[in-house]
């Protein structure tokens, strides 16, 4: 089955038959709460999911280490008037709850365990298996590189974040990589090296760029037409001034710039590759 058409055909679920997905058979788990919801639009309805790091099935006992979701069905009400239930993060649950019938999916679609939540029976149950797995997933992950320094992985956007000496000036930088993607996080480290091992080139480059191409709109942000005429390319790659750079797996680079107010304190980005070169230059939001 292709991508669009398992989208598709979810889409346009009504809400009886999303619910029919799932096992009519009730069961009682312990789920650790996670971070991050997904919340998708169906047809009449939302689907609301709960992310969670693990579960225990309460019947047999069995501890279930993979990540998993438990989902319930909002209102088309409930969602404009801000008013789904939220559920703390960290904390073990113990719900009712049906489980996900199987189903096909697209080649591209990682398996998950879902859940259709049918009742929260307690909220902050003690779960010594559940509270061993949270304690493991917190513990910081670091990269110690020789050149690029400390990389520390921030799990909420899936990037190992440090910081560079970027000709004289601290700037932030970032992998673009999920930690368990092991080649993905060593060519991004070689390819920010190279970056970094060519900055002088890099900034002289990146800043000539975007001033050749956001030069027009930059006198357009002007209040004067004197004002804007004081504006060039050289005064314009100048004054901006790099803050931040990160990098994907690829050798692909995203690097974000101070305008020093030429468009009213929005940041530019220069985008490009280490083998194409700068592609693109635009104002930031």
């Amino acid at each position: 089955m292709e991508l669009i058409d398992y989208m598709r055909k979810r889409n346009q679920m009504t809400e009886n038959e999303w619910e029919n997905s799932f096992d009519k058979k009730e069961q009682e788990i312990l789920v650790l709460r996670h971070e991050g919801d997904v919340t998708s639009k169906r047809n009449g309805f939302w689907e609301v999911a709960v992310c969670c790091l693990g579960y225990i099935d309460c019947e047999t006992g069995e501890l279930h280490k993979e990540e998993c979701r438990f989902v319930f069905a909002a209102s088309e009400k409930e969602y404009e008037n801000h008013l789904i239930p939220e559920f703390d993060k960290e904390i073990v649950y113990h719900l009712k709850v049906c489980e996900k019938l199987p189903e096909e999916l697209p080649e591209i679609m990682i398996k998950r365990i879902d859940f259709l939540l049918v009742d929260v029976i307690e909220k902050n149950v003690q779960s010594p298996e559940l509270e061993e797995i949270l304690a493991e997933y917190k513990k910081p992950i670091i990269i110690e590189d020789d050149i690029l320094g400390e990389l520390l992985y921030d799990r909420t956007i899936n990037s190992f974040e440090g910081h560079i000496t970027w000709l004289d000036k601290n700037i932030d930088i970032s992998l673009d990589v999920d930690k368990d993607n092991k080649s993905g996080i060593t060519k991004a480290r070689k390819a920010m090296k190279e970056l970094y091992l060519s900055a002088e080139k890099w900034d002289v480059n990146m800043r000539t760029f975007a001033a050749k191409k956001l030069i027009d709109l930059a006198r357009d942000w002007c209040e004067s037409e004197e004002e804007a005429a004081k504006i060039t390319e050289e005064s314009f790659a100048k004054r901006i001034t790099i803050e931040s750079i990160s990098m994907t797996s690829g050798g692909s680079f995203t690097a974000y710039f101070n305008d020093d107010d030429i468009f009213a304190g929005h940041c530019i980005t220069v985008g490009g590759s280490l083998k194409k070169g700068i592609t693109s230059a635009s104002m930031g939001g």
